[in-house]
């Protein structure tokens, strides 16, 4: 009896998950893997974005975020595992804050402060000198290193 209820809950669960529609135009996504380092060792918790240079995709955000060995699986817009297949430059930021907010309290002097930890340079698409090449098929990337950690205070929101 729970073998049945089992096997139908599962079929449902899987027969719903694979009908999920995808966007318009979506393209073929190939799954890739990019692993980060800073100063030779695993940048944790980076944010880390493909950014084609064909045009024809720039709709297609793609990138992910780093575990504790500096990896980072590519999701296109969040949800779709792999990034279409072209060339790619790639930006990495990892920020930090300090202290605590605020809040409420218009007599409250501490104020909370955020800090860039990437060089400049990865931080955006326009001086980043990091470029990949996404393939048809498992992308293993090589290690890109974003050298030393710097903190550099963030732009204010």
């Amino acid at each position: 009896m729970y073998r049945i209820a089992f096997t139908c809950v599962l079929l449902a669960v899987v027969s719903g998950c694979a009908s999920e529609e995808k966007p318009d135009g979506l393209p073929v996504l190939h799954p890739a893997e990019i692993t980060v380092h800073q100063g030779g060792a695993p940048l944790v918790g980076a944010s880390v974005q493909l950014v084609s240079t064909d045009p024809m995709l720039s709709r297609w955000v793609s990138g992910g975020s780093t575990n504790e060995n500096g990896e980072a699986v590519v999701m296109t817009h969040g949800k779709y595992v792999g990034v279409p297949a072209g060339t790619f430059k790639v930006t990495v930021n990892k920020t930090q804050i300090e202290g605590a907010a605020a809040g409420n309290d218009p007599g409250s002097s501490s104020e909370a402060k955020m800090f860039d930890l990437v060089d400049a340079k990865y931080r955006a698409v326009t001086t980043t000198p990091i470029e990949v090449e996404i393939s048809a098929g498992e992308n293993k990337l090589d290690v890109i290193e974003v050298g030393a950690a710097v903190k550099d205070a963030a732009a204010k929101l």
